[in-house]
């Protein structure tokens, strides 16, 4: 629930991000502007971060108890890797004596903007969440779980085999992405940008759905972690 809330806040920054850009409103050639953009849309966006994970756990336990721990994971789950990853870097700028190391008075800015905006909006889009009428499901679900049978390949084959799709629909604009960051050039072409990042939700969405289908069909109900990490594995790509 924390990693789809999480999943979500991304995306939808993500696209208004490209959105605004492909209409001239953010440019990379003025400085830190795009960064900016991105980090506000990222703090207004925890409502709905908020809302979908707490939402999803109501779906899943029937009732919003313990919402409140997962609305504070949605809030700290993402933002609490990318400070640890950013420090951990800045200690290294510091100490090579970079000027390209985050001052101090900008750490305490963004801690504020952190628990001040980001933290409060998550805490009220699960309230919010709480409030809703949860999905409800066409049949009753069986209290004993069924004995799984054995298949003759791993599951993480599987897996890794679905993020292959998604890699493919990225790779080229993502290998223009790359070359322009390592040629220090600007990179603007943010209409195209936006339809290939609607291109790949719709195919992780449907590697999902398919993956899901596959492990059903074998009698397999353990599928939702394998769905999730089906679209997740383009990361590995990625890297």
């Amino acid at each position: 629930c924390v990693m789809v809330g999480d999943g979500v806040q991304i995306t939808g920054m993500a696209v208004v991000t490209i959105v605004f850009a492909a209409l001239g409103f953010m440019s990379p050639a003025s400085r830190g502007m795009l960064l900016t953009g991105m980090v506000i849309i990222y703090l207004l966006l925890g409502t709905v971060a908020g809302y979908a994970g707490v939402y999803l756990w109501k779906t899943i336990k029937g009732t919003p108890d313990g919402w409140r721990s997962v609305a504070w994971w949605n809030a700290c789950f993402f933002p609490g890797i990318v400070f640890v990853v950013l420090t951990f870097l800045n200690f290294l700028l510091w100490g090579s004596k970079s000027t390209g190391a985050i001052p101090i008075s900008l750490y305490f800015i963004l801690l504020s903007l952190w628990f001040c905006i980001s933290v409060p909006l998550t805490l009220f889009g699960g309230f919010l969440a709480t409030r809703a009428e949860p999905i409800q499901y066409p049949v009753r679900t069986n209290q004993i779980p069924r004995e799984i049978p054995a298949r003759k390949y791993p599951s993480w084959l599987l897996v890794l085999g679905a993020g292959t799709l998604p890699f493919g629909t990225l790779f080229i604009e993502l290998f223009f992405i790359l070359s322009s960051i390592w040629l220090g050039r600007f990179y603007y072409v943010f209409g195209f940008l936006f339809v290939v990042l609607v291109l790949l939700v719709i195919v992780c969405a449907e590697v999902s759905v398919v993956l899901t289908y596959m492990h059903l069909c074998v009698e397999d109900w353990r599928w939702w972690w394998k769905a999730f990490f089906a679209s997740g594995s383009v990361a590995v790509y990625v890297f």
